[in-house]
């Protein structure tokens, strides 16, 4: 679930997200109603920066740097060192109908191969109702485990108990449920803590791009709480890489993101010291840089959270100044990976933030089709797996 995980997830659900992604909840994207508020700052610096700017900036141009840097290691990093069985069945509810929720499913397919696995993939339109015959199914059919993004626990928490009766493990992502005996979840990945540090590095790039002389403003959907990390996180990092930038923010509802564009451009215009739109999930930015560029305002640069296909032409057409990129295959993965953990009968190592990239359209991919943040991730997993 990409773009409402992390976005990334999503959406990183990714939500990513789904995370973030990513992607994956962001894509029930058919709902909702708008709404804003603003937040603490002080009017932007000027040209002649504070101390504390000075070194706020300095900070920031240190973090982008790193950021920006191609990942070259996945963060899952325990062998497993029992053997992992063959012939295991894993189901993949999908978070909705929209190709990120569905491509998803694809890439635990993927990894599961490797394994020697089946994989059953759920389809659904992302509705509780057909999300609940999903899971119907799982407690029918009794597989290894379950994998989904982005579906909270309410949805399933009358099946969780048979679900663990039957053996099942679950292994998630982009949720704000955490893992444990209460919720029944055996593996979480690009939870709330995780998708925090994508807001810190959208600041990161928009304090050092503009040199700690712009205002900004952060757009999120409030009906999605897997993003709220990843706006306080912005707020966070902005009073520290520039303290005397001012960042306000606008809620959209999920029934009003068709609209998001002009809602958006509306609240710039009547805020004419905000340079930089930074989106906390990229189904927030679709249509957006077309809007701003018909209201006049071309000044305004987008960052977003997600990086879609559309996006990355975004960046590459000079539309869009960056994007924090969701990691599908990282996260997918280490969610087969902590099923085969749980069925080589070792521990599971809980989840740790997956790897992080800023992209520009400097080092941003030209492709239409998700891509690793990690290029050698598959040989990395292979790895942990034992397989050659």
């Amino acid at each position: 679930m990409p773009n409402v995980r992390r976005s990334r997830k999503a959406a990183r659900h990714p939500a990513a997200l789904l995370l973030s992604a990513v992607a994956a909840v962001l894509l029930v994207a058919a709902c909702g109603s708008s709404g804003s508020s603003g937040s603490s700052g002080s009017a932007s610096g000027g040209s002649k920066l504070s101390a504390a700017d000075k070194t706020g900036l300095a900070k920031a141009q240190a973090d982008l740097a790193k950021a920006e840097t191609r990942p070259t290691q996945i963060t899952n990093t325990v062998k497993i060192t029992k053997p992992i069985p063959k012939g295991k069945t894993v189901d993949f509810i999908t978070c909705g109908a929209t190709p990120e929720c569905t491509q998803e499913g694809q890439l635990v397919e993927q990894a599961d191969n490797l394994l020697g696995w089946k994989t059953v993939v759920l389809n659904n339109d992302g509705s509780t109702q057909q999300w609940k015959a999903n899971f119907n199914q799982v407690v029918r059919t009794k597989p290894a485990a379950v994998l989904f993004t982005g579906i909270p626990v309410a949805v399933y928490q009358s099946d969780a108990a048979a679900m663990k009766k039957n053996g099942t493990f679950v292994s998630v992502c982009c949720v704000t449920d955490a893992a444990g005996p209460t919720t029944g979840i055996g593996y979480s990945i690009d939870d709330p803590a995780q998708v925090g540090p994508v807001g810190g590095a959208q600041a990161a790039f928009v304090a050092a791009d503009s040199k700690d002389t712009a205002d900004s403003l952060i757009v999120s959907l409030p009906a999605l709480p897997i993003l709220d990390n990843g706006v306080t996180d912005y707020k966070a990092a902005m009073a520290s890489y520039c303290p005397s930038c001012k960042v306000s923010d606008l809620g959209i509802a999920l029934s009003n993101i068709a609209t998001a564009p002009a809602t958006t451009v509306a609240y710039v215009r009547s805020h004419p010291n905000i340079k930089y739109v930074v989106a906390a999930t990229d189904g927030l930015t679709v249509g957006l840089p077309a809007a701003l560029k018909a209201a006049g305002l071309s000044d305004v640069k987008v960052v977003g959270q997600g990086a879609t296909p559309t996006n990355l032409q975004y960046m590459h057409s000079g539309d869009q100044a960056a994007d924090v990129a969701f990691p599908y295959y990282e996260v997918m993965w280490a969610m087969v990976n902590a099923a085969a953990e749980h069925e080589a009968g070792v521990p599971v190592t809980p989840s740790v933030a997956p790897p992080l990239w800023v992209l520009t359209p400097s080092n941003a991919p030209s492709t239409s089709k998700p891509f690793p943040i990690v290029p050698g991730y598959q040989a990395q997993f292979k790895a942990l797996w034992g397989l050659s």
